[in-house]
């Protein structure tokens, strides 16, 4: 049963993978991510872990905003966490504010909550 605890857990892990490439500690973001993590990109090309890890090395989250998380279980280990966010990045010397619907898969697996999956949706600047 996936309880408001665990809700409260995800919500601050999907946080600390924002937080954690502002500091640009890759190695928090990798240890949140699971082995087989894919990402689908808004070209809609997948992308591995390891693409993941090395792309989000060239880019900067100066800030992030999150809001309107939902849950969706899929069942006692698996739930999809959606959410709003608003993220201000800095790449090749310029800014960019970045606002999209983000969906994560996360997963229970050998005692810890990893993503399994992420998805982003470009929305249009406000």
């Amino acid at each position: 049963m996936i309880t408001r605890e665990i809700e409260e857990q995800l919500i601050q892990a999907e946080q600390e993978i924002v937080a954690a490439q502002t500091r640009r500690d890759f190695s928090a973001v990798e240890a949140l991510l699971a082995d087989d993590f894919k990402e689908m990109g808004s070209s809609g090309r997948f992308f591995s872990k390891a693409d993941t890890l090395r792309a989000i090395g060239e880019v900067q989250i100066l800030d992030c905003t999150f809001d309107q998380f939902q849950f969706l279980p899929v069942n006692d280990e698996c739930v999809i966490l959606t959410y709003r966010a608003t993220a201000r990045r800095g790449q090749d010397g310029k800014e960019h504010v970045n606002r999209a619907w983000r969906s994560s898969t996360w997963v229970h697996r050998q005692g810890q909550w990893r993503v399994l999956f992420h998805q982003a949706t470009p929305l249009p600047p406000a």
